[in-house]
């Protein structure tokens, strides 16, 4: 059977209103070798695409809006040309919970093709894989996190966009510790030697990163070092709030547009209940959910989930945003399913929700 044309998504769009959506997989990748221009091309090609309709998974760029992604002034076609081809040749690892043993590698992108056109302008053709498709579309389930893609297109450094990413993830924590070597994981330095001592660690990475971070993005955070005795083990985060985005009249209209995620109070309560499923809920009954939710949650859930964040509390919490997801969606009458165990809890949250 011949395969179906693909009608390529056409041109970038305005920057400043588009929005990275990026599957917790695909976040997953900060432990590959994936180089800075590798993740701001993915970003690009995220922010480009809408997650709801994977039969539109070809992107058309400019090389003028692929040097405006990646924050350069030109970039020549033997350039271009490597940087596409190392990024078609990377097989990644990616997580999957349909792996249960083992692991799985995919290739992201099947298909990168560069061309001019009638007035001789060169243009960038990209399309995923079918194989890395799950990880790009319908991600609702698998959970996601969202930035501006203008946030990434300026920055140099591997660290801070990393640091940036992995800030943006914990932001509903608001602040929290990590232990100092798991940091230095995260970051992919730990082998360097100026990752050995703490002060030059904080020298040349923690501190280039903040400042960099500060002068190129929103993202506004402080740290501070956690001690034990006289040795630094850890840590500690606070990253302030960030103001509600707003959509005016120029936004892109081919762009998937979503509220900005840290202003989702849902989330402030538990990863993973901005879903569909808990938007008709009010705080207390959320809070009231969560509760529920905690101690009935699954443990294939949580580990599919840890194996993916790195991260014990995130994974409970999307584990019993799991959980009580699959709770509503067999409680919703359209389902027509009856074998449920209803606590009096559920029942007192789905009596009050009916009186709303």
């Amino acid at each position: 059977m011949a395969r179906k044309k693909i009608e390529p998504i056409v041109g970038l769009g305005k920057e400043d209103k588009l929005t990275v959506q990026k599957s917790l997989p695909l976040f997953a990748l900060w432990r590959s070798e994936l180089t800075l221009s590798e993740f701001k091309i993915l970003d690009t090609y995220l922010s480009r695409i809408d997650s709801h309709k994977p039969d539109k998974r070809q992107v058309l760029l400019t090389k003028g809006e692929i040097e405006e992604a990646l924050g350069v002034q030109k970039i020549n076609n033997t350039d271009l040309k490597a940087r596409l081809k190392h990024l078609m040749g990377n097989v990644v690892e990616v997580p999957d919970k349909d792996t249960k043993k083992g692991f799985r590698l995919v290739t992201l992108f099947e298909e990168a093709e560069a061309e001019q056109d009638d007035n001789g302008l060169w243009q960038v053709k990209l399309e995923c894989t079918q194989k890395a498709m799950k990880f790009f579309f319908n991600v609702e389930n698998l959970g996601y996190l969202r930035y501006k893609l203008r946030c990434i297109t300026s920055l140099t450094s591997r660290y801070t966009y990393i640091m940036f990413i992995y800030l943006e993830a914990n932001r509903f924590r608001k602040s929290w510790e990590v232990e100092l070597e798991e940091l230095k994981s995260i970051l992919a330095c730990e082998d360097e030697e100026y990752a050995k001592e703490f002060k030059y660690f904080n020298r040349d990475v923690l501190k280039k990163v903040q400042k960099e971070m500060h002068e190129k993005t929103e993202c506004r955070y402080t740290y501070e070092p956690v001690k034990k005795g006289r040795k630094v083990v850890a840590i500690r985060f606070t990253v302030e709030t960030l103001p509600k985005l707003t959509i005016d009249s120029d936004y892109d209209p081919n762009q998937y547009t979503l509220d900005d995620w840290q202003s989702n109070k849902r989330d402030e309560i538990c990863h993973g209940f901005s879903s569909p499923e808990f938007e008709d809920f009010t705080q207390e009954q959320l809070e009231l959910l969560k509760d529920l939710g905690w101690s009935r949650k699954r443990d294939a859930d949580y580990q599919k989930h840890k194996a993916l964040l790195n991260d014990t509390v995130l994974a409970c919490e999307y584990a019993v945003s799991d959980y009580l997801r699959q709770t509503i969606i067999m409680q919703r009458p359209d389902t027509r399913r009856t074998s449920f165990c209803m606590s009096k809890r559920w029942s007192r949250v789905t009596a009050s929700k009916a009186k709303i």
